[in-house]
């Protein structure tokens, strides 16, 4: 693949996506001069009216016709030489042939406070159904799965069994993996150095309330930033805050701090968009296929784009029908009277 591919943009439609590159080849700045060439275009031929309108004066437009369809004309001379310039910047969008999947692993927060009830039938258990919504008819793409609370522990390296990442995050208990406490900094950390070998897109979201109690979130996704991986965030709760129901001897009861009063625990937005910010990546709160909605708009194009930029995935060229379309406009340019009498 000749040149290197630049991603200008993308645009999500539905589940398919459209995404536009460019090559741009070794050439490219010399597309430049075709600006001011087009100006020198444009200037010539109102000089050449200013000089007959001199030389006939009043009778111009009764002598040779007046002007007919000039801003039509102009439109078609402007969309024409655009599309020109970008079929010289090599156009390409993404094509079928190839790797275009991507890696992601999944943080999901195992700590007391996803057992709040906030999110039905709990906060964890929505994570599970949203993994579960994920992994269905996913395609070319490898999950890993990272549990952490206080500490962060590798549940599931990274596979194409989503089937089986899903059932081992169906396992998972607040409370029961790690020590206590919340720290998405390390389950960012410990994503990192699994994906530091891969050759795909690279990407961690992290779902979680949002608590962070040792403070090193936002150090930690910006360091993985750095490396090269987006870390995306899903919110799991209500800002309102809600008790946390955990089982007792005598049955569920609500989980208490040191002096015997009830905690409550609630979404911290500010803590997961400042998270996600840093890894520059996106945040969303939980609701139905929200995962599954971030990973079609914003993970699937963006792994297809970086596949067609180290050559995993086949480019489909798009300049000869981009040259048509000038062509197309330039015939109507012609083809509409310059003047009527």
């Amino acid at each position: 693949m000749a040149g290197r591919a630049f991603a200008v943009g993308f645009v999500p439609l539905k589940v398919a996506v459209i995404a536009l590159l460019f090559l741009l080849p070794t050439y490219w700045p010399l597309v430049l001069l075709l600006l001011p060439m087009a100006l020198v275009a444009l200037w010539l031929p109102r000089r050449a009216e200013r000089r007959r309108r001199s030389q006939l004066g009043a009778r111009t437009h009764a002598v040779i016709g007046s002007p007919r369809w000039p801003l039509l004309r102009a439109s078609c001379d402007a969309l024409a030489l655009l599309l020109v310039l970008v079929a010289l910047l090599q156009p390409v969008g993404v094509g079928e042939q190839g790797d275009g999947g991507a890696d992601v692993v999944l943080c999901v927060d195992v700590s007391w406070s996803m057992a709040a009830r906030d999110e039905l039938p709990s906060r964890l258990q929505r994570v599970q159904e949203e993994m579960g919504e994920l992994a269905t008819g996913l395609t070319d793409t490898r999950l890993a799965l990272v549990a952490f609370a206080g500490t962060a522990e590798l549940v599931v390296p990274l596979t194409v069994d989503a089937a089986a990442v899903v059932t081992m995050a169906n396992e998972l208990l607040p409370g029961a993996h790690g020590t206590g406490g919340t720290d998405p900094g390390a389950a960012i950390d410990l994503a990192r150095q699994w994906l530091a070998r891969s050759e795909r897109l690279r990407v961690i979201v992290v779902l979680s309330d949002g608590e962070d109690f040792v403070g090193n979130g936002m150090a930690a996704a910006a360091r993985t930033k750095t490396a090269g991986i987006v870390v995306h965030a899903v919110g799991c709760g209500d800002p309102g805050g809600s008790k946390i129901v955990v089982d007792g001897d005598g049955g569920e009861q609500f989980l208490r701090d040191g002096s015997g009063n009830d905690i409550v625990s609630r979404l911290e937005v500010a803590n997961l968009q400042a998270l996600s910010h840093a890894g520059g990546g996106r945040f969303t709160r939980s609701t139905p296929n929200s995962l599954r909605r971030l990973y079609d708009e914003h993970v699937v194009p963006a792994a297809r784009a970086a596949a067609v930029h180290s050559g995993r995935l086949a480019p489909r060229h798009l300049a000869p029908w981009v040259l048509f379309t000038a062509l197309c406009l330039w015939m109507l340019r012609w083809c509409v009277p310059e003047r009527s009498r």
